[in-house]
């Protein structure tokens, strides 16, 4: 029965294609904000640097949901990295050839952000069936890491060098990673990546769903036992979406950019310095995270806890940047500095949750229908964050991302109270428990009468 979740060394080498992808993901992110902060995009214009780029992620989620389930987690993630090299390929005559051609730009912009960002979900819902609890822990939080490594060689280029420059060596380095990364992801799942046991159980009928997720769990985990509907389930995953990325975008690029961007600390630009910074602390937190915490930590507590710290700090952020009136000091950097681990830790959250709660055949579908509202809304309200009224005043964005910290851990509470448990769990109870009764038992998820009350 060949299969990534069999193979071991087929098993690293899938993690490494993913991993990889993430990195084009987080490099891809960053480019709007990027080219705000290097003047490569008018100031006039950058609420487009702050909404665009994740609008249009939305878009490439949605395309990747449809594929995810229709053609396999394998061939929609090739598919997809495809696309993100051929518009990597349009710019090719833009940049190298000064070909003054709007309308290929955009067609290039277009795709690279669609497909990077759409890369998300085949990386998670191909790691959720492919690994045991135990992994799925560690790796759902590892292999989205490397977006945060993404994010901080983005802003590499504008450290080292300054003006004309930065602008120009940001965008050779960024354009140079970009078009190794997805090529060597390309080319490592095409050698490593097979397609996941269960996926090809629900929609190929090659195995039975039992046998499939006892390849990859050995059969010794308890089952997920759904207790919500698909409704709940996507409010909660909504919340906590929207929550993250808009804190996630306007703490590392919209509030410096908006308050911050004529100053210097140490020599160095506040708009650059925040997200170098920051891109590194997740990358830490990340892995501290993966291998100490989310293996052990039940989901919805570490949901609650990651939440309501990320409220807490952005308050205390928020109180520090007006008590200094906005002036750029070494207690706001401290500040900026911890207020990321939350950031982080958010993002683990929703990582675990986002592939754990909904079945093998309509996995891919879900996940990318909560990605791609989750973007396309954050792309909406950074983008109004960035507009020049809302700018021009700190208590007001400080008052809309504070509102946005309140609706994350509201989210996480609902689930804490509701939710259901997915942590060290086999996720064959999300498969069958619309077929058949299932129990806690590790040894038979079916054997015994449960009173789940989901449907599917």
């Amino acid at each position: 029965m060949p299969g990534l979740s069999i193979k071991g060394s087929q098993q690293w080498l899938a993690f490494a294609a993913l991993s990889i992808g993430m990195i084009v993901y987080g490099l891809a992110e960053s480019y709007g904000p990027v080219s705000v902060a290097s003047n490569v995009v008018p100031s006039s214009y950058s609420w487009l640097g702050y909404s665009l780029p994740y609008i249009f992620g939305g878009l490439g989620a949605i395309f990747a949901g449809i594929t995810l389930d229709r053609l396999g987690r394998r061939r929609a993630f090739l598919l997809t990295s495809a696309v993100l090299i051929v518009g990597l390929l349009l710019y090719v005559p833009v940049y190298f050839f000064n070909v003054d051609n709007l309308a290929l730009l955009i067609a290039s912009m277009a795709l690279v952000g669609m497909a990077a960002i759409g890369l998300e979900s085949p990386v998670l819902t191909a790691i959720a069936e492919s690994y045991d609890p135990a992994r799925r822990s560690k790796l759902l939080v590892l292999a989205p890491n490397f977006g945060n490594l993404g994010v901080a060689l983005a802003f590499v280029p504008l450290l080292l060098f300054h003006g004309n420059a930065a602008s120009t060596m940001n965008e050779r380095l960024a354009l140079m990673l970009m078009y190794i990364a997805p090529v060597a992801a390309f080319i490592i799942a095409w050698i490593g990546l097979s397609e996941s046991l269960p996926w090809r159980a629900a929609k190929e009928g090659a195995l039975d769903l039992k046998s499939a997720w006892k390849a990859v769990d050995g059969g010794s985990a308890a089952p997920v036992v759904p207790t919500t509907g698909i409704g709940l389930r996507f409010a909660t995953l909504l919340a906590l979406g929207i929550s993250q990325d808009v804190a996630f975008v306007y703490i590392t690029y919209g509030i410096t950019y908006a308050y911050f961007s004529s100053s210097q600390f140490a020599g160095m630009s506040v708009t650059t310095l925040v997200p170098l910074l920051g891109g590194f602390i997740m990358t830490v937190v990340g892995i501290i995270a993966a291998f100490a915490i989310t293996p052990k930590a039940e989901r919805r507590t570490f949901a609650t806890l990651s939440f309501g710290l990320q409220l807490a700090m952005w308050i205390v952020l928020a109180a520090m940047a007006y008590v200094y009136h906005l002036a750029f000091t070494l207690p706001l950097l401290i500040a900026f500095a911890a207020t990321f681990i939350p950031v982080e830790l958010t993002w683990a959250a929703r990582a675990l949750l986002e592939p754990e709660l909904f079945p093998t055949n309509k996995r891919g579908l879900y996940v990318s229908a909560v990605r791609a509202l989750v973007w396309i809304l954050t792309g909406v309200i950074t983008g109004v964050l960035a507009l020049p009224y809302v700018s021009s005043s700190f208590v007001l964005g400080a008052s809309i991302m504070t509102a946005m910290a309140f609706l994350g851990i509201g989210g996480a509470i609902i689930w804490r109270l509701f939710g259901f448990e997915t942590a060290n769990r086999s996720l064959v109870g999300l498969d069958l428990s619309h077929l058949a009764p299932i129990t806690g038992s590790a040894s038979d998820p079916s054997s015994d009468p449960s009173k789940d009350r989901n449907v599917h």
